[in-house]
């Protein structure tokens, strides 16, 4: 026997041994039966290339992260403390369809629903910056900044000048961002910010023992918060394909949202929570809310580390509750089961199921996945709508007359089972008619989709929808 066939047949042997152990783990580890098996099957059969695939897509579950509340973070658990001290004169008993919503939520980031905010609509990239940035200029004490993308382009050199200004004002500045969702950022861009006494993280998802693979989890938070006062989230990041300057892309859709008052102090425990696994410290947080509106506003944090996923059962809890009105924005559509049954059972007990979703594709695999749902929608009576010009990303839910979330949650396994998300939840019939008149004004933007288009498409288009929809936990 020559050297090359025994060294192929030794790796051979310790490929299917590790194929073995891995399968073992997948079946002990998967969030559902089908990843198990599929991950299992896989393993055994061809563990030359399903192996490095597990490596990099098969944890389930985040390991090293640190939640406020649990007794693992005496910081974590005096800051949430305090917060939960500071919102006492401003709970609010959230009403009807979102009731049970609001008490999930509660129950798992402990935050209860506040009133006394003020709210403001963003919609699209200029008036969401001119925002930030207005508001970053004022910012006397503190800023937290945090987005999945930062890019290094004109955008992004923008937010550094307004970063680098308040530093020199003495603010203290901290900045985050994921390192998968940034890694086209020069480490120039941070070294420079660092230099005039901004504290830079990248969120780094992949840095326990053993785990150094993983880069299938993603922090896809969007979060700025100044001087503990004001608050906004949303799906937009920093780069200039977000204010519309990419000619690939061309005009980019999206919604941000603008808060002040009380609901700010508890958009806060997101962030300190990131900011604790990223350095294992707890900045000092201020709890500066006072009431200047009448909006309720509880937030909707959510990630791999925990028990139970927070957007997930709120959105499946205010789909199931929905009476009239379930509509529904998002640049991806690759649900569950339940909450593809959720909201198809809406549409088939009388609701007004609207989706929109893009046009153009960003990224192929979710956009291909998204027809195999097809057939269901259309026999339920969903109705689904294309966004034609640019990018729609927008993350937006509608339900009856009083009821919004805006934030980062897509409607996919990733934002639901894989991402750490941020969304706020809003009870304010003002508010609601703001959302109504954006979503109406984005339907007359959008052509009405035709339903059969999976069942009457092509043999092989069929095939490339199945083959992705295959691929949908990892998209």
């Amino acid at each position: 026997m020559s050297d090359l066939t025994f060294i192929y047949g030794l790796l051979t042997a310790i490929l299917e041994v590790a194929g073995i152990f891995f399968a073992f783990r997948a079946v002990l580890i998967a969030r559902t039966p089908q990843s198990a098996i599929g991950w299992a099957i896989a393993l055994v059969i061809l563990p030359v290339v399903a192996v490095p695939l597990f490596l990099v897509f098969g944890e389930s579950r985040f390991s090293g992260y640190v939640r406020a509340g649990t007794g693992k973070s005496s910081a974590l658990d005096e800051a949430l403390k305090s917060t939960i001290r500071h919102l006492e004169g401003y709970h609010a008993e959230v009403r009807e369809l979102c009731e049970d919503g609001a008490k999930i939520a509660r129950s798992i980031n402990k935050l209860p629903a506040t009133t006394g905010n003020s709210l403001r609509l963003l919609v699209d990239g200029k008036q969401t910056f001119d925002e930030i940035f207005q508001a970053i200029d004022a910012a006397r004490e503190g800023l937290w900044v945090q987005f999945f993308i930062i890019h290094d382009d004109l955008l992004g050199r923008e937010l550094s000048r307004r970063l680098l200004a308040a530093a020199a004002r003495g603010v203290e500045c901290l900045v985050m961002f994921d390192q998968v969702g940034s890694k086209k950022l020069p480490s120039s861009w941070c070294e420079d910010l660092v230099r005039s006494g901004v504290k830079v993280q990248p969120f780094v998802t992949n840095r326990q023992f053993g785990r150094h693979f993983q880069i299938n989890f993603r922090n896809h938070r969007k979060l700025v918060i100044v001087d503990g006062a004001v608050a906004f989230v949303g799906g937009l990041n920093v780069g200039d394909e977000y204010m519309g300057r990419d000619k690939k892309f061309g005009p980019w859709r999206d919604t941000h949202l603008r808060i002040e008052g009380p609901a700010v102090a508890g958009l806060q425990i997101s962030f300190l929570e990131d900011w604790n696994y990223v350095t294992k410290e707890v900045p000092s947080h201020r709890l500066r809310s006072q009431s200047v509106g009448e909006a309720v506003v509880f937030p909707v944090a959510s990630g791999p580390a925990e028990d139970w996923n927070a957007c997930a059962a709120v959105y499946l809890s205010v789909i199931q509750d929905s009476k009239r009105r379930l509509w529904l924005a998002s640049p991806y559509f690759v649900p569950s089961s339940p909450l593809l049954y959720a909201i198809c059972h809406a549409a088939l007990r009388g609701v007004d199921v609207r989706i929109i979703l893009p046009q153009m594709a960003d990224h192929l695999l979710p956009w291909l996945s998204s027809f195999t749902y097809y057939p269901r929608l259309l026999a339920a009576g969903v109705k689904v709508w294309r966004y034609q010009p640019g990018f729609m990303h927008q993350k937006v839910l509608l339900a009856d007359d009083d009821f919004a979330i805006v934030g980062s949650i897509n409607l996919d396994y990733r934002s639901f089972m894989l991402n750490f998300e941020l969304s706020a939840a809003v009870q304010d019939r003002r508010f609601a008619t703001e959302v109504e008149n954006m979503f109406l004004a984005d339907f007359d933007r959008s052509r009405p989709e035709d339903l059969r288009a999976f069942d009457e498409g092509s043999l092989l288009f069929r095939w490339k929808c199945r083959a992705a929809a295959l691929m949908s936990p990892e998209q």
